[in-house]
């Protein structure tokens, strides 16, 4: 399918979603002073202390939760636990709420890598761009990845699902790259390299899941962990080495690049919100601009599996992945023209 460079003409949706990102968000916000506790060997934020930095309210709207909110903003945290709600949207800390001299608090990297940069985008997503997209349909070849019941098989499931993408991305303006096109094994350095070689601003790899639990369901998706802590699937607290990797330079824009991806596809098939997650997958940490792998479903789950082989189903998880770039690239333009 043909692609064409950005041409600086973008639909009237997305010039309407750039306006509302630079009016009605907070995403040009600045914390006040954010203070610093540490227990142990771990730095916190207190979640009075962090509701007071950004201007929001604090309460405890039912057993076991902490909420901060204001007029456009409702986070919701669980307290002894990872999981989070952002807006609604389930998101995953890397470490979980604990108290800290009395009082709920998060980590210092949770709240600086996964909860403020959703606050303030124009700061953090004024030295990024959008006009040249990789998408990176999973496996390929010999290795056909996650296998339904009926056959399905997620190579050609995901790839179908890319080229969809790549073709409403190229509609509207943007460079887009396959890493594959056809059903053929690449390495998953080779995947990274590529976008590298090709100006990628961003990396997008599409997946599908599979469980030993048939009733598994919903969608995942996945940006790079922070050094010094778990991915989502280790147990909390689970002792990993501090490696940086050339895809944590990234850390805040994968997390707003992440957040958008994750929205539309909940939005757009309302299938169920398994998260916003953190993982340490190759082409995540490889990748040297902002990165996301989607696990767009579960083919280990027969009504999962049912939908992915409707053209219609595919042609959704198509749009939204197209949507979730171009809401991205729209805040991008929103903190560029920020003052």
């Amino acid at each position: 399918m043909r692609t064409r460079r950005f041409s600086g003409r973008w639909p009237i949706a997305a010039a309407l979603a750039l306006a509302w990102l630079a009016a009605a968000s907070p995403a040009g916000a600045q914390p006040g002073v954010l203070r610093v506790v540490t227990a142990g060997r771990e730095r916190y934020v207190t979640l009075r202390d962090f509701a007071a930095a950004w201007g929001l309210s604090y309460s405890l709207p039912a057993a076991r939760l902490v909420e901060l909110s204001s007029s456009w903003t409702r986070i919701r945290f669980e307290t002894n636990s990872r999981e989070a709600w952002f807006n609604g949207l389930h998101i995953w800390l890397h470490a979980p709420v604990v108290t800290v001299q009395q009082r709920w608090a998060i980590t210092e990297a949770d709240a600086k890598k996964v909860i403020e940069p959703l606050l303030r985008k124009n700061a953090l997503l004024r030295g990024q761009r959008a006009r040249v997209i990789v998408l990176d349909p999973g496996h390929g070849g010999q290795d056909a990845g996650a296998q339904g019941r009926r056959g399905v098989q997620e190579k050609g499931m995901v790839l179908d699902i890319a080229k969809r993408a790549r073709t409403h991305l190229a509609n509207a303006g943007y460079k887009v790259y396959l890493t594959r096109d056809t059903d053929r094994f690449i390495e998953l350095e080779t995947r990274a390299a590529r976008a590298a070689a090709w100006g990628a601003d961003l990396f997008v790899s599409i997946h599908l899941n599979a469980a030993t639990a048939s009733t598994a369901k919903g969608i995942e998706t996945y940006v790079l962990a922070v050094p010094g802590y778990p991915p989502t699937s280790a147990a909390a607290g689970s002792s990993v080495p501090r490696l940086v990797f050339p895809g944590n330079r990234n850390d805040s824009a994968n997390a707003i690049l992440g957040y958008y991806l994750h929205k539309a596809l909940i939005d757009k098939t309302r299938a169920e919100d398994r998260g916003l997650r953190r993982a340490r997958f190759v082409v995540l940490k490889n990748c040297v601009r902002p990165a996301v792998l989607l696990e767009c479903g579960f083919l280990s789950n027969r009504n999962e599996e049912s939908l992915m082989l409707t053209s219609a189903h595919r042609e959704a998880l198509a749009l939204a992945i197209a949507k979730g770039i171009m809401d991205y690239s729209a805040a991008v333009r929103a903190a560029q023209a920020a003052p």
